[in-house]
């Protein structure tokens, strides 16, 4: 009866000590997932870029003259308001002087023609020979002559007088003054600068080595200050030097008011070609130190360690490449704990699209 106790005790002994080695069963993991997608990828570097005023000039003076005004740099103007001046003293005193020659060519040119009218009824007449109506039609014609050179004679000094006022062409700002007034200055002599605060563009010294990845109207990614915004490359000038081993490429874009001229500015530029690569979300990734995987669920709701290696980060998406395809369905979520093979619950699933 003893004997018996014993081996009963030992087979219910045994039993627990069994069910206790045996490894419990893990409950599946909720995970939240996102899908693999295929995408156009441009591997792209950050080169530092200017921006500028598209009208950046020198206003000079078409006449000689003595300044009479000429406005203070940082003076903000509008189209039409005037930027500098010169005295026209001597030219309104020229203007003058041809007018009164209009007057006196005039009156001459009346008198000749009312003689020649006088003379040519003489001749009908048989009382002068048709030589002396020949000699005052002459005359006639030159005085007329005159009459018309002097007419724009004043036609230019009244030119003159126009364009003795320097006026803005566009809104911004006067930024810099050669000239003073009272200065006397003759005509193609530079007073000041200019410049359009509302026409502007950035400009970007292009590596030859990357040109070729650059089209006229490409869309390119401009950032600044946490600003990022879309440009389009209007023109691609090849650089006089070349050593610079560069093209100045003048990127256009829509907001002027987000950035200012002189500002520096981040351009991506391409560095290959597009090509189509697996984009996967950034939190899918997975960083060990034996390298980057990430977890994808299977048809069974298992997980499968997949090892990839990535390049292009395009916002929240990564491209890489691995055993993945698209379609794929990748834990988002909740891959921090997980190994290989074990069991998932997907959790608010995100769509396709």
């Amino acid at each position: 009866m003893k004997k018996l106790y014993l081996i009963t005790t030992l087979i219910f002994t045994t039993a627990i000590f069994a069910q206790a080695a045996k490894p419990p069963v893990m409950p599946p993991k909720p995970v939240v997932i996102d899908l693999v997608k295929e995408s156009e990828v441009v591997p792209t570097m950050a080169i530092t870029g200017n921006v500028f005023s598209i009208n950046n000039l020198q206003f000079t003076s078409a006449v000689t003259g003595q300044l009479e005004f000429v406005a203070e740099p940082g003076t903000l103007v509008q189209v039409g308001d005037l930027i500098a001046k010169i005295d026209t003293i001597a030219l309104d005193l020229q203007l003058l002087e041809q007018q009164e020659l209009i007057t006196r060519a005039k009156a001459q040119f009346r008198y000749l023609e009312t003689n020649l009218k006088r003379q040519k009824n003489l001749v009908r007449a048989k009382s002068v020979s048709a030589n002396s109506v020949e000699q005052i039609e002459s005359q006639r014609d030159v005085a007329a002559s005159d009459l018309k050179v002097a007419q724009l004679r004043v036609k230019q000094i009244e030119d003159q007088l126009t364009k003795s006022e320097i006026k803005a062409q566009y809104n911004g700002v006067v930024t810099e003054r050669l000239r003073r007034e009272g200065e006397t200055v003759s005509a193609g002599t530079i007073i000041g600068s200019f410049v359009d605060l509302n026409n502007t563009e950035i400009r970007v010294q292009l590596p030859l080595r990357y040109a070729s990845f650059v089209q006229i109207g490409q869309s390119i990614d401009i950032h600044a200050y946490g600003v990022t915004q879309k440009g389009q490359v209007k023109s691609l000038v090849p650089g006089s030097n070349n050593r610079n081993q560069a093209y100045e490429m003048r990127i256009a874009f829509e907001q002027q008011n987000v950035f200012k001229i002189g500002q520096l500015v981040s351009v991506a530029i391409p560095m290959q070609l597009p090509h189509i690569s697996l984009m996967i979300h950034q939190d899918a990734l997975v960083l060990r130190e034996e390298g980057s995987f990430v977890f994808r669920v299977n048809e069974d709701n298992k997980v499968e360690k997949i090892m990839v290696k990535t390049s292009v980060n395009l916002g929240h998406l990564i491209a890489v490449e691995g055993d993945l395809h698209s379609g794929d369905q990748l834990v988002i979520r909740g891959a921090e704990t997980l190994q290989d093979g074990w069991d998932v619950v997907i959790n608010e699933p995100k769509s396709k699209g």
